[in-house]
């Protein structure tokens, strides 16, 4: 598995959709020579921008939200304790 090359803006609430989002942009981006066509190649002669690229554009808004998400604190740190007594190993 490919190791992630985004950095997360705190802004992001959903980041598993932003980082599909982010990497479906990346890839149908305008044709450097041809500037009103995609690049990629599952949209040969499509106009930029594409459905996949208006698609992306548009899950990156709806991941991301004006404040930024939550974090986790130190005060969770040891909710989770067995309910009853372990049995020592002799």
């Amino acid at each position: 598995m490919a190791r992630h090359r985004h950095a997360i803006p705190h802004t992001v609430t959903d980041v598993l959709l932003w980082l599909l989002a982010t990497d479906v942009a990346a890839a149908h981006q305008p044709h450097p020579h041809n500037p009103d066509r995609c690049t990629n190649l599952r949209c040969t002669n499509q106009a930029y921008p594409c459905l996949p690229a208006r698609d992306a554009h548009r899950a990156q808004q709806a991941a991301t939200a004006t404040r930024p998400r939550a974090r986790v604190t130190s005060a969770l740190t040891g909710w989770f304790r067995p309910s009853r007594a372990l049995p020592n190993a002799a």
